[in-house]
């Protein structure tokens, strides 16, 4: 978290070994996380020029670029890179999601989904995913975090209200909400936190059952209390001084059995979206970890959404009121009364530095680093639209899901 000191690191990499292009993709992307795009963007250029066949360039700097027209030269260069035979599959990869972010933005839905379905077939033959594991997984979830097995557990948990857990499918507003949340004066924004994913399996899951929990009366009160004590110390190390700190890891929705019993006095968001939106959203994006294996089929994308879908009605059954739900849909269509609405569920005051959410500083190194420098816009909603009948697969195994 120390941008200024691996600023200067990267350049002094760069200024002792002006070919190492490794270093410059690495400042260019601190600068975007950093909200200086213009910058950024000067540095990836500089690395196609220098060394073209470095494709991570081309697929970060066409996340952040906007196409005017079909007849932008990085397009052209894209496709005859695209082309060479000798081009490894990561490559390959790069410049598909590149491709096709490119031919969204000149409204060429056609091209861009021939691009997207290319870069996601690669990762799908990398991964081999099959949904029963995740499948497996949220059924013991749902079997282990009962109500009645939930209401036997009594301990004395960790009574801080600091953290503010911001949960969801990914792509479905986590980073706008945490951009908001972020902006206010008594908010640290923490982005995608590891800690309390991790403390959880090494407490609680089972390697002996495939990381499975067993029966909640089998765990002793303390290692309960543990959990909530040791993650509030990991993450207070952020911003000591802040009074609540923003935790925006999406599938900590996973983890909402935990998160109430061991943090009772956390604030929960879960951010929701259009199911055909959120899908779709999912798989526009190369992600940068083999995470959401899930992500890269159709009819895989929709399966993990309703696997998510059941276990969000199993929580409302379970902790009802006690976690607050945002629409992206209409956060993006009435931003100021929404907002208010989630300072108060956050038992935070209104400050108007919240409505200029895009104006604040503080790192986004998230897939929507650009995104939440924009003011709000709503051009994303209903975009699965545009793209017809090439998302048959996703639309025919949501069945209806809006």
């Amino acid at each position: 978290g120390k941008a200024q000191e691996a600023a200067g690191l990267y350049r002094r990499v760069i200024a002792n070994h002006p070919e190492q292009v490794a270093a410059k993709y690495l400042l260019g992307n601190l600068l975007k996380a950093q909200g200086k795009i213009d910058k950024a963007e000067t540095i990836y250029r500089q690395i196609m020029t220098q060394q073209p066949d470095y494709t991570q360039a081309h697929f970060t700097f066409a996340g952040i670029h906007r196409y005017a027209d079909a007849s932008d030269p990085h397009i052209d260069a894209m496709l005859k890179l695209y082309q060479r035979p000798s081009l490894g599959p990561d490559r390959k990869i790069h410049l598909a999601f590149a491709l096709a972010k490119a031919f969204e933005d000149v409204g060429d839905y056609s091209r861009a989904f021939e691009y997207l379905k290319a870069g996601n077939a690669i990762r799908a033959r990398e991964f081999q995913y099959r949904i029963d594991g995740d499948a497996d997984m949220v059924e013991n979830i749902m079997a282990t975090f009962g109500g009645e097995s939930v209401a036997r557990v009594k301990v004395n948990a960790e009574s801080s209200a600091k953290p503010i857990f911001i949960i969801g499918m990914p792509r479905s507003g986590t980073s706008l909400v945490e951009k908001i949340l972020a902006s206010h004066p008594d908010v640290h924004g923490g982005g995608e936190r590891h800690e309390f994913y991790a403390l959880s399996t090494r407490l609680f899951l089972d390697p002996e059952k495939r990381y499975q929990y067993n029966a909640l009366d089998s765990y002793p009160d303390t290692v309960f209390e543990q959990l909530g004590r040791e993650y509030v110390e990991q993450i207070s190390r952020l911003d000591p001084k802040a009074r609540r700190i923003t935790d925006k890891l999406p599938m900590n929705f996973l983890m909402m059995g935990l998160i109430r019993l061991a943090l009772p006095n956390a604030r929960i968001i879960h951010c929701s979206r259009d199911a055909r939106d959120t899908c779709l959203s999912i798989y526009k994006m190369n992600f940068t970890t083999a995470n959401y294996r899930f992500a890269y089929d159709l009819k895989s994308v929709a399966r993990f959404y309703k696997l998510y879908e059941g276990l969000m009605a199993h929580w409302r059954e379970v902790f009802p009121g006690e976690f607050y739900e945002v629409s992206y849909e209409s956060l993006t269509a009435e931003p100021e009364p929404e907002i208010r609405a989630l300072l108060a569920a956050c038992d935070l005051d209104f400050h108007e530095d919240c409505l200029q959410f895009h104006r604040s500083a503080g790192m986004v190194t998230t897939a929507s680093a650009v995104q939440v420098r924009r003011p709000m816009y709503t051009s994303s909603v209903g975009l699965w639209r545009k793209y017809g009948d090439a998302l048959a697969p996703l639309l025919e195994e949501l069945g209806d899901r809006g």
